[in-house]
């Protein structure tokens, strides 16, 4: 078995049968520095300069023979890492699919918009790693053999092409298999992806706002969530409400009241009981002294607000000190010299 660095080469043969590319792989068993919950050290095996097209499912394929794989983490595809390719359109919201009502009181759901990326994930970058994890240890131990074993390069699984899905779906509709698009199909596809039709952006747009609007009147749900261990979802506050006043109004731990943006002129009309953490509407009596005094639209600026602004000004003045205290001295000796006798 040919090793590097600790690594040993496993080699695949990429591309079509009949002009085949020898790509090397280089696999050892994952040695973590401590415990690491996700990547057990006797089952998970560390994998480097994987092909730009690698996949969860690619992967899996060539790994077969080894045995089952539990779970593959890419490295530099951090948002993709706890969502498998194939697994990609069983998501919560499903893209276009008519909204369901459900019993469960909550806020509505948010019209999703559709995937970036035709794939369900991006290409990899060059010489990009993995950790596999196996279901047993004695897949590893396999995995680690698959180089002594091979008498021939290993075939990497080359992906479905549109014409080729649709030649097989014609065949037989029971195995029709997921497209994963290269070339120009791909960038194609990226192209659209990138421009929803208007309606779908239309819909995610209001339904979002109907979601914020909910939440905002219901603080109630929001407080259930976090104490249910909820951080994620919210309105945009930066401080979070812990209980609720008297008239409504969400109060923080310390039960001071959290403002809350109102309107285009804060929460006017309302009475005095719905003006917590708002701004009534200006009157005509403030607007006629507004205009009246333009200066007091000027904001006042903070004098010395920085430590170096200080210490400036305190180094001007004694510039300043300095140069009067000269200017002085020479008027003195020019009076001096004015008033001195003399005889002849």
């Amino acid at each position: 078995m040919r090793t590097i660095a600790g690594f040993a080469v496993l080699p695949v043969t990429c591309g079509p049968k009949d002009a085949p590319v020898l790509h090397s792989l280089y696999i050892r068993r994952h040695e973590p520095h401590g415990s690491h919950p996700t990547l057990p050290a006797g089952r998970t095996l560390f994998i480097v300069n994987l092909p730009t097209d690698a996949t969860r499912s690619t992967i899996r394929d060539l790994f077969r023979k080894a045995g089952a794989v539990e779970s593959i983490d890419f490295h530099n595809l951090a948002d993709y890492s706890a969502r498998d390719a194939e697994e990609y359109e069983d998501e919560e919201l499903d893209v276009g699919a008519p909204d369901q009502p459900t019993k469960k009181k909550g806020p509505p759901k948010v019209h999703a918009l559709p995937s970036l990326e035709p794939n369900g994930m991006p290409f990899l970058g060059s010489a990009s790693n993995a950790h596999l994890v196996f279901v047993d240890e004695s897949s590893l131990d396999r995995a680690m053999e698959l180089p002594n074993k091979l008498s021939k390069p290993l075939r990497w699984p080359q992906p479905v092409s549109a014409s080729e899905a649709a030649r097989q779906a014609d065949e037989d509709p029971k195995k029709r298999k997921k497209i994963h698009l290269m070339g120009l199909d791909y960038f194609v596809a990226r192209h659209r992806t990138r421009r929803p039709p208007l309606a779908d952006v239309k819909k995610h747009a209001d339904t979002s706002i109907e979601r914020f609007a909910w939440i905002r009147e219901h603080p109630q749900w929001l407080l259930d969530q976090r104490k249910q261990g909820d951080t994620t979802t919210g309105v945009g506050i930066g401080i979070q409400g812990t209980s609720i006043g008297p008239n409504g109004e969400l109060l923080d731990q310390d039960g001071f009241i959290i403002v809350q943006r109102g309107g285009r002129y804060g929460r006017s009309g309302g009475g005095e009981e719905n003006t917590y953490g708002s701004m009534a509407a200006a009157t005509p009596e403030f607007e006629a002294y507004m205009k009246e005094n333009p200066d007091a639209k000027k904001p006042k600026e903070l004098q010395d607000f920085y430590r170096f602004q200080f210490r400036e000004k305190k180094r001007q003045q004694f510039a300043n000190l300095r140069a009067q205290f000269e200017a002085d001295k020479e008027r003195v000796a020019r009076l001096k010299a004015t008033r001195r006798f003399k005889p002849y």
